[in-house]
């Protein structure tokens, strides 16, 4: 059978075939390991093993390491065009970590030398996630040898999910005695960590610019499927490792893998050739007509080429900083307190993501969409001239960020209905971490690795 083929931007890249390489964490989520009827299953019977046998079927190899709740990681594999797979395991594996994610890549490469690789990330994401140490989480470290105690407020107003498609959040559990809440249950690898597996397992550190003959190859495309890693810090933490990302700015809905044979059946309609750009955004259309289908699961998609992440890192630094001059610049308190004011008003303008109860998206949410946030620094205003470097930096932001939304859907959420998240607003990309805008004392455990004491 004809095998489908990636067109990569880059010369020297593999046209031989694809190999679908698919990561899935769910060995510390029932609701994932147990999906559909929430009952424990083998590995061959799980909904995502149907979905990957369907894209082999249609001339893909695939190669998918899948970790389950209560029993062994698994690795399952398919030759092109047979839908049968070959299932081994390889005993329990930790799915946070470096060497588990890179050998994965490995061995694909291994296997299946010459097709160009697509990676999907299955589970959970979190947006930007700062590399801890959780040796030091000890009691003794997080009270100052028991100087601080702390305490948690209620949160009343938190629906029960009762029905619909599990929700991909990031989970926050509480740790032991004393310590603050960190979201250390369904974790996924660090916001580091996951940039040095996907360069470790690509073979993308042994030169400086990495080539297929120097043993380096890039990803066609990396499909972050679960929730906020369309953000601004994640993607340019892998940028070195992928051609394309395609990423949800919000929350995602588990699918079990059904959006791969919906994106990968468009090749058969074009002649079994595609680009890295195409498939790409077919993921995220996938992803986005089986939840309209669903109905009450509102998601917004993006993809995005990943060399244009260095250039939009850089504008974002240049809207920071000229965003740090009137405040530095003013006079008194009370004149930096209307421009912080002013600041807070445009993030409030802003298309907001994750939620704080009410679950209503909007200040003082933890994540702001980027574009959305440019678009309103555009009108900012002072009053004076200061006001000028911040518009003309947004506006520069704006134009690198344009085009990269898929799609946006407006509708309730099945675990909310009084509440609408609407993403129809074409000026939107990815998100940026922005916790507590209205400086109300929102804690949010991420925070203190974003503080910089000298802002310039």
């Amino acid at each position: 059978m004809a095998l489908p083929k990636l067109s990569f931007a880059e010369p020297g890249a593999p046209t031989t075939g694809i190999t679908l390489v698919v990561y899935a964490p769910f060995g510390s989520d029932p609701a994932l390991a147990f999906y559909d009827d929430g009952a424990k299953k083998a590995v061959a019977k799980h909904p995502l093993v149907k979905q990957l046998s369907l894209v082999a079927g249609m001339g893909v190899h695939v190669c998918a390491l899948i970790d389950l709740l209560e029993d062994e990681t698994h690795l399952v594999e398919w030759t092109a065009g047979n839908t049968k797979p070959t299932i081994t395991s390889r005993w329990k594996l930790q799915m946070d970590t470096v060497p588990t994610l890179a050998g994965l890549l490995q061995h694909a490469r291994k296997t299946r030398p010459r097709t160009a690789l697509v990676l999907g990330l299955e589970g959970h994401g979190a947006g930007w996630l700062p590399e801890l140490d959780r040796r030091l989480l000890s009691a003794e470290q997080v009270t100052g040898g028991g100087k601080y105690e702390w305490h948690l407020g209620r949160d009343k107003g938190r629906p029960v999910v009762a029905m619909g498609a599990p929700l991909l959040a990031m989970g926050a559990p509480l740790l032991p005695a004393g310590t603050p809440v960190l979201p250390v249950n369904h974790m996924p690898m660090s916001t580091w960590a996951l940039g040095q597996a996907l360069k470790l397992g690509l073979g993308l550190l042994s030169t400086p610019t990495p080539s297929a003959s120097s043993g380096g190859r890039k990803l066609g495309v990396l499909h972050f499927n679960n929730c906020f890693n369309m953000a601004v810090e994640v993607l340019h933490t892998v940028a070195p490792a992928a051609e394309y990302a395609t990423g949800y700015m919000n929350y995602n809905f588990f699918t079990a893998g059904e959006a791969y044979p919906l994106a990968f059946a468009n090749f058969a309609k074009q002649g079994n050739v595609a680009t890295t750009q195409q498939l790409a955004v077919w993921l995220a259309q996938a992803n986005g007509t089986l939840l309209r289908r669903m109905t009450h699961h509102p998601t917004v998609g993006g993809a995005v080429r990943l060399d244009g992440l260095p250039g939009i890192a850089k504008a974002v630094d240049t809207l920071a900083k000229a965003l740090i001059k009137p405040l530095k610049a003013a006079p008194d308190g009370a004149a930096r307190r209307a421009v912080a004011e002013r600041m807070r008003l445009a993030i409030r303008k802003s298309q907001q993501y994750d939620t704080h109860t009410p679950l209503s998206l909007d200040s003082p949410d933890e994540l702001t969409d980027l574009f959305s946030l440019a678009e309103a620094l555009t009108t900012f205003d002072l009053n004076g001239a200061a006001v000028v470097p911040i518009q003309k930096a947004a506006r520069e932001l704006m134009a690198l960020l344009r085009g990269i939304k898929v799609y946006g859907e407006n509708d309730s959420p099945y675990f909310a209905p009084s509440v609408r998240w609407d993403f129809r607003d074409r000026e939107l990309a990815m998100n940026i971490f922005c916790p507590d805008p209205d400086l109300k004392g929102l804690w949010d455990w991420r925070s203190p690795y974003y503080l910089e004491v000298k802002a310039e």
